[in-house]
């Protein structure tokens, strides 16, 4: 913020006080090994794991971004499609590699999950009775967790890999898979459907006990709600979505055993997606006329475009500093667009890239995917002038003005 100006008229001082000023990102492209980088996560330090080609024309390897450079991890044997899903602050990279029926269709033949850790990438193996291990993600003391087949591969379960050794989480009846690991060890996933086709979320302490997410603290608790985990923090605190027996989802938060309804912007449902380390959520409410982004904080939901500039927004990630990002857009216009919200403003994420910068004007931001916990931010885009599509990333700079 600008110091008020001191203006003198007739031995008064008038004061005004400018508005806040634009936040200023700097870019950096990640030069992919032949024609395209796709990075999936990123952690605080602004390394990315990703995958893409390292021959013209061959199969996608698991890569590593990390100050300037790209390292080319590998794959499995015999893989022919590779999917990266975590890295950790320690730069330990997850994810999972295999025969897949035909690119993208999301059907595989065989596929085993695997780390990047000390130089070398490693298989984990599977749990007893299946052949195909998915990874989610990895916490900083090098636990993965994810879903697993087992049973001759008719079970689908939620697993933790730890030193080396794989472990189910609950059974086929109270688990499916694993979805979020936090520092302490807790561990929140999906169970499976019940006799009503409805699915919960579980929390886990540890891996070694389930405890069903099943009801919100003023709806009836009759195990007939559908749960669905989004996010959660390192005190164990998770967000998402609850659907009651009408088929309203309703935002929540998850704390000390309890669900608590997080409101609305004023219309009928929402969903909870990204918490941050202080508790606040972000996600999207419906209001009496559209759909809002909201901040949740203190007991209270704001609305981050209470005038109704995009016809719809949502949040979908947070840093500790409470800056959210997320996509909005005009359904008249059709412009659609990534933004950042901060200092109580929402910003176009593209219009935030320094002017100093050689890639301002030349590269499309078309896709953010995440921010971190310290304001990084990891995003898909297209050079205009050399044709690659990669992933960049954005740091917040002082301001320029």
């Amino acid at each position: 913020m600008k110091f008020p100006a001191i203006l003198g008229g007739f031995g008064a001082l008038l004061f005004s006080v400018a508005a806040a000023a634009a936040p200023v990102y700097s870019i950096t492209e990640i030069k992919p090994p032949v024609d395209s980088f796709y990075g999936t996560a990123m952690n605080e330090s602004g390394q990315v794991a990703g995958t893409g080609p390292v021959t013209p024309g061959g199969p996608p390897h698991a890569l590593l971004y990390s100050k300037g450079v790209v390292t080319d991890l590998g794959t499995l044997p015999g893989a022919t499609s590779t999917v990266v899903t975590g890295i950790n602050r320690k730069g330990q990279v997850v994810g999972y590699a295999g025969e897949e029926v035909s690119p993208f269709s999301g059907q595989w033949t065989s596929v085993h999950g695997f780390i990047y850790t000390n130089g070398s990438l490693q298989d984990l193996g599977t749990l007893p009775g299946g052949n195909y291990v998915f990874t989610r993600t990895i916490n900083d003391d090098g636990t993965v967790i994810g879903q697993a087949l087992t049973a001759n591969d008719t079970c689908a379960q939620a697993y933790f890999y730890r030193d080396g050794v794989m472990s189910p989480i609950g059974t086929c009846e109270t688990t499916q898979g694993a979805f979020f690991i936090n520092k302490r060890g807790n561990i929140v996933g999906i169970t499976p459907r019940n006799s009503n086709q409805r699915q919960q979320g579980f929390f886990s302490k540890d891996g070694t006990s389930v405890v069903t997410m099943n009801c919100l603290d003023n709806l009836p608790c009759a195990g007939r709600n559908y749960t669905s985990p989004a996010d959660m923090n390192d005190k164990g605190q998770v967000t998402g979505f609850a659907r009651d027996s009408a088929g309203v989802e309703r935002p929540y938060l998850y704390q000390n055993g309890r669900m608590k309804d997080l409101g609305s912007l004023g219309g009928n449902g929402g969903w909870g997606f990204a918490i941050n380390a202080s508790g606040a959520v972000t996600g999207y409410s419906f209001t009496a006329t559209g759909q809002h982004a909201f901040l949740y904080t203190d007991g209270k939901m704001r609305d981050l475009d209470p005038k109704g500039k995009a016809d719809f927004s949502i949040g979908f990630d947070i840093s500790d500093k409470g800056e959210v990002l997320g996509f909005a857009g005009n359904l008249t216009t059709f412009e659609f667009y990534d933004f950042l919200y901060t200092e109580g403003r929402m910003w176009k994420l593209k219009d935030l890239i320094s002017p100093r910068s050689p890639l301002k004007g030349i590269v499309e931001i078309y896709g953010a995917r995440m921010i971190t916990a310290n304001g990084y931010i990891l995003a898909d885009g297209f050079n205009t002038q050399t044709g690659v599509q990669t992933s960049y990333i954005l740091k917040p700079m002082e301001s320029e003005d």
